[in-house]
C-alpha cells in the first residue's frame, strides 16, 4: 500500500476520535514506517492530528500523541525538525505530576528532540541551549519526588545521555547531579540496592568530570577516582573488624554500630558500588590525557585477594560478626576480579611491573578448590591481564599457572577408578567361564551404575573448560613456561582433542554447542603447538593437516590456509616467538624424565599402568626390537575403538568408553619398519596416521605369521586424572587394556601316588 494512503486509513479509521487513538494505537504504531512520511498532502494532516492528541485534556489521548509523535520523529528527521519547538513547549510540562506512563513518554520524546539533530547549529542555539538545562532540572525534580523505580532508571540513563551530549551545559547542576547519583551509591542494608539501580547511578557518576570542560576533565575524573577508592577502602575495613590489622595505609572508617546484621550487608552493598564506579570510571574517557592510579588500585584488589578463608580472627572477637565476615570474603574475591578485567582494559602495558604480585595471588586461588563461578573470575581475570598488553617474564609463575589451570581440563579425561574398571572389562573378554565367574564375585556397587552423568551439569563449569583452552594458549604462546610443564601441557591437550570425538554432546553438558566450541579452541591451540617454530613445522606436517580440517573457526580466521602457506613456502618469514622445538617434548614414556614426571603427579595426572615400566623379565634384558617398540610408544590417545569398548547398540551407561586402540606388538618385520633415525618424525605423527598403522597391526596380527617371542606390554602413557572421593563426574580417557595372568584358567597338576621317587 502506498505510504500516503495509508495515513490516510488511520486518520480515517484507527485516529478518527480520541478514543479510537488510545484504542488501536498498539496497531498504528506496528503499521507506520519510514515510507508513510514521505512528502504528500496528507502530512500536514498527520502532523495536526498529532499535535491536537498531545494537547488533549484527555490522559490517555496525550499519551497516545505522544507515543505517535516519538514514532514520527524516529521515522522522518524533517518533521521533528519542523514540530520539535511545539512538542517541547508541550511535553516539558507533562514531567511533573502526571501518570506514569504519560511521564515517561513525555522523557523519550524530549531524550530524541534533543538528542537527533546535534549537527544543526542552528537547531541547537534556538531549541536545545535553553531548553536542555530545563529539562536537566526538571528531571532531576522528578527524582526527588518520584520513588518509582522504573521512573528512576528512565530519568537517571537520560541524564546520562544529557550531561555526555550537552557537559558544558550541565555544568551548573553537578553538584545536583552528584547528589543524585550518590544517594543511591551510598548503599543499603539489610535490603541491598537493585543492582540495576546501582548501574544507572555508577554511569551517571562516571559522566560528571566531563562537565569540568578539556581542562578540569582530567582532575575532576582523578578526584573521582581518589574519592571512590577512599569509599572502598572504608568499606573493605569494616568488613574485616575481627580480623588483624595488616597495616594498609588508609585511614579507618568510623567505628561500626552494634548490630552487625546491618553493618556487614551495608559495607558489603558500597564495596559493590564502589567496585562498579571504579569500573565505570576506568571506561570513561576525556578529550586530554588522564593519569591512572595504577599502584593505588593494585594495593586494593591485591587487600580484597589477600582475604582467604584461612586467616585467623583476632582473640576475644565476636563470633556471629567474625562468621558474618568470614561469608563475604568470596564476595570480596568477585569485586577484585571486576577492578582487575578493567584495570586491563585501561592500563594494558602500565600492569607490567605489577603483575607478579596479582598473578601470585591469582594462581593460589586457582590451586585452592573454588566453586565453577569464583573459579570462572579468577580464570578470566588471568587471561584479561596478560592478554589486554601486559607482558609476564617471570617462568616460574607462569608455569604455576599453568600447573593450576590443567586439572580445570583434565576432568575430560578418566579417572584412575573408572580406567581400572574399563581395563577390567577389556581383559575380560578373554578369561574363560571360570574366570569370568570368580571376578563377578567381587563385583559390588558398580555393577547398578547403569547411568552416565553430565560431565558439565552448569553452564559455568562449561564456560570453565572454554577460559582454561583460552588461558593455556596465552600463557603456552605469549610467556616462557619451564619445558617439563610445557611438555606436560602439550601431552594433555593433544590427549583431550584425540579424545574429545568419542564424547557424545549430551554426555559433554546439556548446552550442545559446547563441545562444538571447546573443539575449535582446541584444535587452534594444537595447531600452534604443533607448528611452534620454523624447524618444528617439517615434522608437524602430518598433525597439522590432520587436525586442519579446512573449516573456518569461531573468528573467520582461514587458519588452516595461512597455515599450509607457511608449509609450503619456506622462504616466508621465519615465527618469532620461541617456543620449545620437538626434541624437547617428551610424548614418550621413554623419554619423560623425573622432573617431568614429578610435574605430572603434582598436577594430578596419571597414566593408566604405572606397571609398565617395569620389563617382563627379571634381568631387565630387552631385545632391540622390543626396545625400538618402547621407544617409539605415542602417548596421544588415538581415537579408535578398542575390543572393550561398547558397540552401537549397547548404551553408554553400560560399559566406559574408550577411544583407544587394542595394543598388539609387532612382529620382527613390522619393528624393522621403524629405525632409529624416525623418532623425531614418529614422534609429531598425527593421531589419525597411527591409527592406520594399528589396523596395519591388527591386520598382521590375524595373518598365519609366527608371534615374537614374549613381547613387551604395551607402554601406553595416556594421562588419566587421579580418583578423588569427592569427584564424581564422569569423564572419558584412551584406556588399554593390561595383559592379564591365565592362571585361574589352567588346570592343577596331578600327582601320581604310585611314583617310587621316594624310593630312591
Amino acid at each position: 500500500m502506498d505510504g500516503s494512503n495509508r495515513l490516510k486509513d488511520l486518520l480515517q479509521l484507527q485516529l478518527a476520535s480520541d478514543s479510537y487513538a488510545v484504542l488501536h494505537l498498539p496497531f498504528v504504531l506496528e503499521t507506520l514506517s519510514k515510507e508513510d512520511f514521505l512528502p504528500s498532502s496528507h502530512t500536514l494532516k498527520w502532523i495536526a492530528r498529532v499535535n491536537s492528541l498531545i494537547h488533549s485534556k484527555d490522559p490517555a489521548a496525550r499519551w497516545s500523541g505522544l507515543c505517535l509523535a516519538f514514532q514520527t520523529a524516529t521515522f522522518s528527521r524533517d518533521i521533528m525538525l519542523e514540530c520539535a519547538q511545539s512538542w517541547v513547549g508541550a511535553a516539558m510540562p507533562l514531567l511533573v505530576n502526571q501518570p506514569l506512563p504519560t511521564t515517561k513518554a513525555a522523557i523519550r520524546l524530549l531524550r530524541l528532540v534533543f538528542s537527533s539533530a546535534t549537527d544543526v547549529t542552528e537547531y541547537q542555539r534556538q531549541l536545545c541551549i535553553p531548553n536542555v538545562p530545563k529539562y536537566a532540572s526538571a528531571l532531576i525534580a522528578l527524582l526527588e519526588k518520584d520513588s518509582n523505580t522504573e521512573t528512576a532508571l528512565l530519568a537517571i540513563d537520560t541524564l546520562e545521555h544529557i550531561v555526555s551530549l550537552y557537559p558544558s551545559l550541565c555544568r551548573p547542576l553537578h553538584n545536583q547531579l552528584s547528589n543524585v547519583a550518590l544517594r543511591s551509591l551510598n548503599g543499603s542494608a539489610p535490603t541491598p540496592m537493585s543492582d540495576e539501580l546501582v548501574e544507572a547511578c555508577s554511569r551517571l557518576y562516571a559522566v560528571l568530570p566531563l562537565t569540568g570542560g578539556k581542562v578540569n576533565a582530567p582532575s575532576l575524573w582523578r578526584k573521582s577516582l581518589d574519592d571512590t577508592m577512599a569509599f572502598a577502602w572504608g568499606a573493605f575495613l569494616q568488613v574485616r573488624t575481627t580480623y588483624p590489622d595488616r597495616g594498609y595505609g588508609v585511614p579507618h572508617p568510623a567505628p561500626p554500630s552494634d548490630d552487625p546484621i546491618v553493618d556487614v550487608p551495608l559495607a558489603l552493598d558500597r564495596l559493590r558500588a564502589a567496585t562498579r564506579v571504579i569500573g565505570d570510571l576506568l571506561r570513561t574517557s576525556t578529550s586530554r590525557p588522564i593519569s591512572l592510579p595504577v599502584g593505588p588500585l593494585v594495593r586494593l584488589c591485591l587487600a580484597l585477594l589477600q582475604s582467604t578463608l584461612e586467616d585467623k580472627g583476632i582473640a576475644h572477637a565476636n563470633h556471629v560478626v567474625h562468621a558474618l565476615e568470614a561469608s563475604v570474603i568470596p564476595t570480596l574475591w568477585g569485586f577484585a576480579c571486576e577492578i582487575l578485567i578493567s584495570m586491563a582494559k585501561a592500563g594494558r602495558h602500565h600492569l607490567t611491573p605489577h603483575l607478579p604480585p596479582l598473578l601470585t595471588s591469582l594462581a593460589y586461588h586457582l590451586e585452592q578448590p573454588q566453586k565453577s563461578t569464583e573459579l570462572l573470575h579468577f580464570l578470566r581475570t588471568t587471561s584479561s591481564l596478560l592478554a589486554d598488553g601486559s607482558h609476564l617474564h617471570d617462568s616460574l609463575i607462569a608455569s604455576r599457572l599453568v600447573r593450576a589451570t590443567l586439572p580445570k581440563l583434565a576432568i575430560l579425561l578418566s579417572k584412575r577408578s573408572q580406567a581400572g574398571t574399563e581395563n577390567e572389562q577389556a581383559s575380560g573378554q578373554g578369561r574363560s567361564k571360570k574366570g569370568r565367574r570368580h571376578a563377578r564375585g567381587y563385583e559390588g556397587d558398580e555393577v547398578f551404575k547403569v547411568g552416565r552423568r553430565i560431565v558439565c551439569v552448569t553452564a559455568e563449569e562449561g564456560d570453565v573448560l572454554l577460559v582454561s583452552v583460552d588461558l593455556l594458549e596465552i600463557l603456552l604462546s605469549r610467556t616462557q613456561v619451564n619445558a617439563p610443564v610445557h611438555s606436560i601441557a602439550s601431552r594433555l591437550l593433544l590427549a583431550i582433542y584425540a579424545s574429545l570425538p568419542q564424547l557424545p554432546p549430551s554426555i559433554l553438558s546439556s548446552d550442545l554447542s559446547l563441545k562444538q566450541r571447546l573443539c575449535a579452541k582446541l584444535k587452534r591451540l594444537c595447531m600452534g603447538l604443533a607448528i611452534g617454530t620454523t624447524s618444528t613445522m617439517s615434522k608437524s606436517v602430518g598433525l597439522v593437516l590432520s587436525i586442519s580440517d579446512g573449516t573456518v573457526d569461531e573468528d573467520d580466521d582461514l587458519t588452516v590456509h595461512t597455515t599450509v602457506d607457511l608449509l609450503l613456502h619456506p622462504r616466508a618469514p621465519p615465527l618469532v616467538r620461541s617456543l620449545p622445538h620437538v626434541e624437547m617434548l617428551s610424548l614418550f614414556r621413554a623419554e619423560e624424565g623425573e622432573e617431568e614426571a614429578d610435574t605430572r603427579r603434582r598436577v594430578g595426572l596419571h597414566v593408566l599402568d604405572e606397571r609398565s615400566d617395569r620389563l617382563p623379565d627379571a634381568t631387565g634384558s630387552q631385545t632391540p626390537h622390543e626396545a625400538e617398540w618402547t621407544r617409539l610408544q605415542p602417548s596421544v590417545p588415538q581415537a579408535a575403538r578398542s575390543p572393550g569398548a561398547p558397540s552401537a547398540q549397547e548404551p553408554y551407561g553400560t560399559v566406559a568408553m574408550q577411544v583407544d586402540v587394542s595394543p598388539l606388538a609387532p612382529t620382527a618385520g613390522q619393528a624393522s619398519r621403524y629405525p632409529p633415525s624416525s623418532a623425531g618424525l614418529e614422534r609429531s605423527q598425527p593421531p589419525t596416521s597411527f591409527a592406520h598403522k594399528q589396523s596395519a597391526t591388527h591386520r598382521t596380527a590375524q595373518s598365519p605369521l609366527p608371534p615374537p617371542p614374549d613381547p613387551l606390554p604395551f607402554n601406553s602413557t595416556a594421562l588419566s586424572l587421579e580418583s578423588k572421593p569427592a569427584s564424581d563426574l564422569p569423564v572419558t580417557q584412551a584406556t588399554a587394556p593390561l595383559m592379564e595372568d591365565d592362571d585361574d584358567d589352567e588346570p592343577m597338576p596331578t600327582i601320581d601316588l604310585a611314583s617310587d621317587s621316594e624310593s630312591e
